[in-house]
C-alpha cells in the first residue's frame, strides 16, 4: 500500500471517528462544540426581531451567542409555550423575547456591494 494511500485512509478513517463522535454527544454538548468553533473563528451574530405582522422591531450584533429556552414536557419534547430567546448586545445589554426572530451572521441592515 503506497503511503499517499495510507494517509488519505487514515484521514478518512479519523473524519468517521469524529463524525461517530459529534453524533454520539447530546444536543447540549453539540452546541457547546459549536459555540467554541463560533469564538474560535471569531462569526459575528445578528439578530432581527419581527412583530408578529412582519415588522422589524430590533436588529442588531449578539455579544456571544442567541440562546434559546422553552419549557420540556415529561417525554422529553419541548412545548412551544414559555418559549423565548435571550441575548447579549454588543454594549453587554440583556433582551429576551419570544417574538419571531432571525439570526444571521450578517448585518441585514447594511446593503449587500
Amino acid at each position: 500500500m503506497s503511503l499517499t494511500l495510507r494517509r488519505a485512509l487514515t484521514l478518512i478513517v479519523a473524519f468517521a471517528i469524529v463524525i461517530g463522535a459529534l453524533a454520539a454527544c447530546r444536543n447540549e454538548t453539540q452546541n457547546r462544540i459549536r459555540r467554541s468553533i463560533q469564538d474560535f473563528t471569531n462569526v459575528r451574530m445578528y439578530i432581527t426581531v419581527y412583530s408578529y405582522d412582519g415588522t422589524t422591531l430590533y436588529e442588531g450584533a449578539v455579544d456571544g451567542k442567541v440562546t434559546r429556552s422553552g419549557l420540556r414536557s415529561d417525554d422529553g419534547s419541548e412545548q412551544q409555550s414559555g418559549s423565548y430567546v435571550y441575548w447579549y448586545d454588543d454594549r453587554g445589554r440583556y433582551h429576551q423575547t419570544s417574538l419571531p426572530y432571525l439570526v444571521s451572521t450578517y448585518d441585514r441592515g447594511v446593503p449587500a456591494p
